[in-house]
């Protein structure tokens, strides 16, 4: 095992896929800088899992956690939808000659650095969208993000 140690972890912007904005971020494993075209494919895939339709519960806001990881790369969408729930979406591609992006497998699953992401935009959006309801809230929600140096 190794041991753990932190990542830098960057906010990369808001970008918008379809009606859905999303706040991206991005972590990397070690010294090398982050290489953005080794993720162009997985923002599509991730982008097609986001529902096609925002209503009242599903305000649109989601976030994509692109990580340059050790052995692998993986991308982590969450979009919030049902008014309090949080679907994701995985995916991974080893850092093999040729190696393309697929679905995480059934040991696969995000990470103790991915988690920390997730557990601030869990706080962020309860402590916006969830504790106002108002429509100003998304804009809040967008404004707020984690932004760590290792």
């Amino acid at each position: 095992m190794i041991p753990y140690a932190p990542r830098p972890i960057r906010f990369d912007g808001v970008r918008a896929l379809g009606g859905w904005r999303v706040k991206t971020y991005v972590i990397t494993h070690g010294e090398r800088p982050f290489e953005r075209a080794r993720f162009d494919a997985a923002e599509r895939l991730a982008a097609d899992a986001l529902p096609e339709s925002t209503t009242s519960e599903r305000p649109g806001l989601a976030f994509l956690i692109l990580h340059q990881g050790n052995g692998a790369d993986y991308v982590v969408l969450g979009w919030w939808d049902r008014e309090n729930e949080l679907p994701t979406r995985v995916a991974v591609r080893e850092r093999t000659a040729g190696a393309a992006w697929r679905p995480a497998r059934a040991s696969e699953s995000f990470c103790v650095w991915d988690l920390q992401v997730i557990g601030f935009e869990r706080d962020a959006y309860v402590d916006t969208v969830l504790r106002d309801g108002d429509p100003a809230a998304a804009k809040a929600y967008l404004e707020r993000w984690l932004e760590l140096r290792a």
